[in-house]
């Protein structure tokens, strides 16, 4: 399934495909939480002749210009060699730098450094010697060489390393991966049984989503794409438009700072546009249930754990226009 946007908490990049199918046609299309920009690429990827506008608005700053310059290609791998991110520098930089901020955070929540103080040295090792090929000791003993011959781009590079990983988990894993295993995965390796857990070594988060940032580059019509960082209700709505409000949900704490929900479900029913409201349940009965799928929660590494169910209401207007 194809990835869009930019890697973020709460996105919709796994459902996108499913979800925009959903909306019915008009000229201007509204994602007015917007997020990592993955429902307004994938309604621009694969519904482009649908809609005349599409209209972004992320609230949080730096979010937009992290966007715009993935679309610019800044973030191409011809281009950009990421340097390796400490724990103290992600927290240096938290403030001032949305790319930091958002790709080296866990879960991309934007809060917390994204790897464990026991892994840390180990994903250094291996991100200097995939981006920069730069070998230390522990880089020369994962790889069982010391550096990557000439051609080898990074996508190549990774490849390399994951089926390294997935060597040692087929068969012995080394002692000198020892330190980077939780304890209870150094149980299991006294027990002479495959190591599960070490399939976490293999991935290269940050590469990973900087990928999906190289991604943004292949938008087309971009003249008919709008930026703004403002509150939901602060945008200005034209006519015949689709809203898509994808707002902190009931009952969690997806983003800093407090949200009013019946506020923002009062300005939702009285919108004279179809609003659609992703939720996994709104209390409010002026809203209709039209769809749901299942989603895995992107801070689960284990695919059987935190499935939630992802439901799609609509206001009166929205029911409206699905009737006709």
């Amino acid at each position: 399934m194809a990835e869009y946007g930019i890697p973020y908490m709460g996105s919709k990049g796994s459902i996108v495909n499913e979800l925009i199918k959903v909306f019915p046609n008009a000229d201007h299309f509204y994602d007015l939480f917007g997020g990592g920009f993955s429902v307004t690429h994938g309604m621009m990827a694969r519904r482009s002749r649908d809609f005349k506008h599409f209209h972004f608005n992320e609230i949080r700053p730096g979010i937009c210009d992290l966007i715009k310059d993935a679309i610019d290609g800044k973030y191409n791998y011809n281009v950009f060699k990421p340097p390796w991110v400490s724990r103290e520098d992600f927290f240096k930089n938290l403030d001032t730098d949305p790319m930091v901020k958002i790709l080296w955070s866990f879960g991309n929540n934007a809060k917390t450094y994204l790897f464990s103080k026991e892994i840390e040295p180990y994903k250094k090792s291996m991100h200097n010697a995939i981006v920069f090929n730069d070998f230390d000791n522990l880089a020369k003993q994962v790889m069982g060489c010391s550096f990557f011959r000439e051609g080898y781009d990074i996508k190549s590079r990774r490849l390399v390393l994951r089926n390294r990983i997935e060597f040692y988990r087929k068969t012995t894993v080394p002692e000198f991966l020892y330190p980077f295993l939780k304890e209870k995965d150094l149980q299991v390796l006294k027990q002479l049984q495959p190591l599960q857990q070490l399939q976490q070594l293999q991935q290269l988060l940050q590469l990973e989503q900087l990928q999906q940032l190289e991604q943004l580059q292949q938008l087309e019509q971009l003249e008919r794409l709008n930026y703004y960082n403002l509150s939901y209700e602060q945008v200005s709505i034209k006519n015949n438009s689709i809203i898509y409000c994808d707002p902190p949900y009931v009952g969690t704490s997806k983003y800093d700072g407090g949200f009013d929900h019946k506020v923002f479900f009062n300005w939702a029913d009285d919108q004279v546009n179809p609003v659609f409201i992703s939720e996994y349940n709104v209390p409010d009965k002026r809203f209709t249930e039209i769809w749901n799928i299942k989603k895995r929660s992107n801070l689960s590494h284990v695919k059987t754990l935190n499935i939630k169910i992802e439901k799609l209401y609509v206001n009166k207007s929205g029911l409206k226009a699905l009737r006709l």
